[in-house]
């Protein structure tokens, strides 16, 4: 296993991305690429150490706000490979960074990585089961719905739909990973995982 090492400058990056956030300078709570970019956060998020930088917030930090953020900041997704992916999974020490993982990757990039959880030999048996109970009871929250579409085709997050769709085109390419299934097909396909 590849091992993420957190060097202090993410960390501060991180940290001070989401602690010096102001509710009055936020348009979308809790965070929106405008303030990314009015604050100075963008150039040094992009030159930063992409896969150190997704795991902190990840792992570290609230699922709500990593999720966002990640919406917010479509070129971090542009430098991931397949391998990326793989060594984020088995460096996790929470479940919560994989649900977060998933369904940022599941709902925005379309992008199917459950299986490569759950058939993860350094994956900790309890966090796959976990993620098993969990998914089984929040599958409509792994899709974009008609508000997910409208906060992005208005332009809400400082990102746009057609923004996104490139980025799924890019991970489409890639044969190495896997398309989303429809909610049915998920269902089964969880529900004939034995942990």
């Amino acid at each position: 296993m590849n091992k993420i090492n957190i060097t202090s400058p993410i960390k501060e990056l991180s940290d001070s991305l989401f602690n010096d956030r102001k509710t009055g300078q936020l348009k979308y709570y809790p965070i929106d690429r405008f303030y990314i970019v009015d604050n100075n956060y963008l150039g040094r998020v992009l030159s930063a150490n992409h896969l150190e930088f997704l795991f902190y917030n990840l792992e570290k930090m609230n699922p709500t706000y990593s999720v966002q953020l990640f919406v917010c900041l479509p070129e971090l997704w542009e430098k991931l490979t397949f391998n990326d992916v793989i060594t984020l999974i088995e460096n996790f020490t929470s479940p919560f960074s994989l649900y977060s993982l998933v369904e940022f990757t599941y709902k925005y990039l379309e992008i199917d990585v459950m299986d490569d959880i759950f058939y993860n030999e350094k994956v900790d048996i309890k966090f796959k089961k976990d993620c098993l109970s969990y998914f089984m009871k929040t599958i409509a929250n792994l899709y974009m719905n008609e508000f997910d579409y409208m906060e992005l085709e208005d332009n809400l997050y400082g990102v746009n739909i057609e923004q996104i769709k490139k980025i799924r085109q890019k991970f489409k390419n890639d044969s190495n990973f896997k398309n989303v299934m429809p909610k049915e097909d998920v269902y089964k396909k969880l529900s004939a995982i034995q942990i």
